[in-house]
């Protein structure tokens, strides 16, 4: 199974974030993601057999991370992947700490994060097969979007013929005030535990 740790928004962000990902794929093209599946991932591990779970969630629960409000206000494009992304135009530093305090934990665990670019790039996928024609989005400012993030969570992704589904295998609370709702995590909205979109 694949592996990899995240936030997830609670439902209006995750609704907020579609429905930006709906009005742009329908202008330009593409397959805008769907709002069940939307997040952000912290660590991608790749392939890792069951039996390395316990060993991931011991790893987690050593991260003392602050609670913190991401304000998603600009939108980027990765023209190899075809990728429209939303993020933050400065990134929160709390964000950071939490994606590196991560890695190092996970490194002293014995885990390799798989595919990570040297520096991190913390972003949430919106359309994925993006057009070239729309590259003028590139830098292209949004109404803020403030996503309140008070837990993380370590996700396993299964491939199917319709995509990726995504059920959380543990959450982790982030200390302090950022957000009252602690409602479903991933795989708890929908009766088969899953969620539905490819990638991570």
């Amino acid at each position: 199974m694949r592996l990899f740790f995240a936030l997830w928004p609670a439902p209006a962000v995750a609704e907020r974030l579609a429905g930006v990902a709906r009005a742009v794929a329908s202008r330009f093209g593409g397959k805008p993601a769907r709002q069940e599946s939307i997040h952000l991932t912290l660590a991608f591990l790749g392939d890792l057999p069951a039996e390395a779970l316990p060993a991931l969630t011991q790893a987690a629960q050593t991260i003392a991370s602050a609670a913190f409000t991401l304000a998603i206000d600009r939108l980027g494009y990765w023209p190899r992947k075809q990728l429209l992304w939303a993020a933050e135009r400065s990134p929160n530093a709390e964000l950071v700490k939490l994606a590196c305090d991560l890695e190092t934990a996970l490194s002293r665990a014995g885990f390799a994060l798989a595919g990570r670019d040297p520096v991190f790039s913390p972003h949430i996928t919106l359309v994925r097969g993006f057009p070239v024609a729309g590259e003028a989005l590139m830098q292209s400012a949004i109404a803020a979007i403030n996503w309140p993030c008070s837990r993380f969570a370590l996700i396993r992704s299964q491939k199917s013929a319709t995509g990726s589904s995504y059920e959380a295998a543990a959450e982790f609370p982030l200390n302090g005030p950022a957000a009252a709702w602690l409602g479903p995590g991933p795989g708890e909205q929908n009766q088969s535990g899953s969620r539905g979109e490819s990638g991570a």
